[in-house]
């Protein structure tokens, strides 16, 4: 195997590392033996075959981030695949939350004592791949051994390509659906049968059920990870939240993505009909689920990943929807989760078995497996006619729903995929729901530091 030197530019997390060279050791085969040739050539017993040539398979290590019951299960998928074949065995090592495996994935770099496949949160494949720790998969998906990339959707695979190449595949992405309390709407006046199509329909039906008295609000939002909600918003007006071409420009501080955002605080502030949950992390989450499930809030928009448990433990019907549609009838669904990588410092005979691996686990019979068992979107668009999946949709209808959603699936605007710009655009939205200040005014200041982080993270 040739050596290879890879020089890596870690802007935001890593001084520059001193360029390395990384001797890989060639696999040689066992020598076959022979048979020995016969005495009398004529009279002769028919030669002994050669002995069967043995090699070991190919250990892939796997660094997995998803713990608990989601971590079971593909540890389980794991063993699948090996049980499978023969070729490459998959070690899965559960490292911990996305932010514990990136700080051991920065680690093992700066030692040269890499993992051979990765899991990383979406946002921060980025920055990996712009300092050169990343092997672009193009000539894997693109070869004899490659996949079809057209039945993904679209805007996952478009996220996973960060200057023109592809570094990733997805593996565990869910998104943001609609959820709304039946019973609520029914005591509302409200169609119960069908979720609200568009913004004017959702803030009907938000007034409709919110009840004076504040033990009844109708509209959850939550803003302590307020991606999502932000995304959705501007995207869903008809604007964009930046401009990938030429320099990846902030653009949410435009006329039209400000409307989107006043909507949502005239929800708040005018209406009186939707209710902020301020905090940082999931508790902001939890809280909101916490409150729909007891009946204090009659909709929401939140994971698919948590449909089963807020199905399980909601004592009235959930009726689940898309998002609602902007006021020109644009639909778009951000998305979340994770992508899967090759370290470029890993040993080629690495890399082939863990591509191997990766392109089985997204292909559309796993994906499908890993859709009905964990509520994560399955990623092939082929997925949804698989006949395991159908029969769920029998079982689960509003899971369907979600499904359905993928094909509004929208990728991560590419100033997301910056570790800097997360808490800055978290402060946009404590400013303009906490401190109630100036819509246009807190986008435009928050547009000028986004640009900022932007240039500090050119390679």
């Amino acid at each position: 195997m040739s050596t290879k030197t890879h020089t890596y530019r870690w802007t935001s997390v890593l001084a520059i590392f001193m360029a390395l060279a990384l001797v890989l050791t060639a696999c040689v085969a066992p020598a076959v033996p022979q048979a020995p040739p016969p005495a009398e050539p004529v009279s002769a017993p028919e030669a002994a075959p050669a002995a069967e040539q043995t090699e070991e398979p190919v250990e892939v290590v796997f660094w997995a981030a998803l713990g608990g019951n989601n971590g079971k299960i593909l540890e389980d998928m794991v063993t699948e695949f090996n049980a499978s074949q023969n070729e490459v065995q998959v070690k899965y090592e559960f490292q911990g939350a996305y932010s514990d495996t990136e700080q051991k994935f920065l680690t093992a770099l700066a030692a040269d004592l890499v993992p051979d496949l990765v899991m990383l949160e979406i946002s921060r494949i980025p920055g990996f791949a712009n300092a050169e720790a990343l092997l672009p998969l193009d000539d894997f998906a693109n070869g004899p051994d490659g996949i079809d990339q057209s039945d993904f959707a679209e805007a996952l695979l478009n996220e996973s390509r960060i200057n023109g190449k592809l570094y990733s595949l997805p593996q565990a992405r869910s998104m943001p659906v609609f959820y709304y309390n039946k019973t609520m709407f029914e005591e509302a006046g409200l169609d119960s049968s069908k979720a609200p199509e568009n913004w004017d329909a959702l803030r009907e039906a938000a007034i409709a059920v919110t009840k004076e008295d504040g033990s009844q609000i109708g509209f959850g939002i939550q803003i302590g990870n307020p991606w999502w909600y932000f995304q959705e918003a501007v995207e869903n007006i008809g604007a964009d939240v930046s401009r990938a071409d030429p320099a990846c420009a902030p653009t949410f501080n435009e006329a039209e993505a400000v409307a989107a955002l006043q909507w949502w605080y005239d929800l708040v502030n005018s209406d009186g009909a939707a209710k902020i949950y301020a905090g940082q992390g999931l508790t902001t989450w939890e809280q909101l689920q916490a409150d729909f499930i007891s009946g204090k809030v009659g909709m929401m928009y939140i994971t698919t990943g948590w449909m089963g448990n807020i199905e399980a433990n909601s004592p009235f019907e959930v009726g689940v929807g898309m998002l609602a549609a902007g006021p020109s009838d644009v639909r778009k669904a951000p998305t979340g989760g994770n992508g899967l990588v090759i370290p470029a410092k890993a040993p080629e005979d690495k890399q082939v078995a863990a591509w191997t691996f990766l392109k089985w686990l997204t292909d559309t019979p796993q994906t499908a497996a890993w859709a009905k068992a964990t509520g994560y979107m399955p990623l092939r668009l082929s997925a949804i006619n698989d006949p395991a999946l159908q029969a769920y949709f029998q079982e689960r209808p509003n899971f369907k729903v979600a499904v359905e959603q993928m094909q509004y699936a929208s990728g991560f605007p590419c100033i997301k995929l910056h570790p800097k710009t997360e808490r800055t655009l978290d402060v946009l939205w404590e400013r303009i729901f906490v401190g109630q200040e100036e819509v246009q005014t807190v986008a435009d200041e928050t547009a000028a530091e986004v640009e900022v982080l932007m240039q500090e993270m050119k390679p």
